[in-house]
């Protein structure tokens, strides 16, 4: 049974945001069942949940299977079979918006390159199902929108990223670097990350020779100690600035890594 939901109702282009979705669905296919040649006015993904089928473009054919889909470009002339003994059964989300050209190319996908795989499809059609629904509530729009950035970053292999240390860490020091000033915690920057902080602590010590706990802490006394030099805030606006949330603690760290206590180090010279 082919399941599927139509939700834009404008004309192609007129809408200016950044992400607009057009139409969700879900569908095993019989054998040998095809779409197409035909072409579309937005982006259109399939992504291959069971069986396996073709794909079709500009005289190229690609076989796709399980856990593999294929990217349509808006007017872009494509054909797509089910298999004959093993029929696929997919899930496909269409959309477009200002934004899209730059995610596709985030999830290095292109005219020639438009084959991408992911890990796990349960969690795939999960994800495009509660979309599904999030956009037929009242004001669900900006949590569907959410759903298909997940599918975005599936597509992208993120999940996969996190087993190299070196990509996990530099990840972890760009969130600490952007949001020091929140008073994140290592514990919290582990769950935003969906890992365990134990692996976490190994692969960031492993690239910078340090502590996610150190890092952040020297990141925010860095961003103390500039603040003091080059602003007229005074001592309880920069600590709260830079995520400190008790003042003795801060003028503590703030004297063991300099030398001085924050309210008494505006107006030094050559302290280091």
């Amino acid at each position: 049974m082919r399941i599927e939901d139509h939700f834009y109702n404008g004309q192609p282009g007129e809408d200016s945001r950044g992400v607009i979705i057009y139409h969700i669905g879900d569908e095993p296919c019989r054998p040998g069942h095809s779409y197409g040649p035909a072409v579309r006015d937005h982006y259109l993904i399939h992504c291959v949940l069971k069986g396996r089928g073709k794909f079709c473009k500009q005289g190229k054919e690609w076989k796709v299977g399980s856990g593999q889909g294929f990217l349509i470009l808006p007017d872009e002339l494509t054909y797509y079979e089910a298999d004959r003994e093993e029929p696929w059964e997919y899930c496909w989300v269409g959309f477009h918006g200002r934004d899209i050209a730059g995610i596709i190319r985030q999830c290095q996908l292109s005219e020639e390159a438009p084959i991408f795989s992911f890990a796990d499809s349960e969690r795939m059609l999960r994800c495009v199902r509660r979309m599904r629904e999030l956009l037929k509530e009242r004001d669900g729009e900006f949590q569907a929108l959410s759903r298909l950035y997940e599918v975005f970053s599936m597509i992208r292999g993120e999940e996969e990223y996190q087993d190299k240390s070196e990509h996990l860490a530099g990840r972890v020091r760009a969130y600490i670097e952007k949001n020091y000033s929140y008073g994140i915690t290592v514990a919290e920057i582990a769950r935003a990350f969906a890992v365990d902080r134990s692996h976490m602590f190994r692969c960031f010590k492993k690239e910078y020779g340090v502590s996610v706990q150190d890092y952040l802490l020297q990141y925010r006394l860095k961003r103390a100690r500039q603040l003091i030099e080059q602003t007229d805030m005074n001592v309880t606006e920069i600590m709260y600035s830079c995520g400190f949330m008790d003042l003795p603690n801060f003028s503590r760290q703030f004297k063991k890594k300099y030398g001085e206590a924050p309210a008494h180090f505006r107006g030094k010279e050559g302290i280091l």
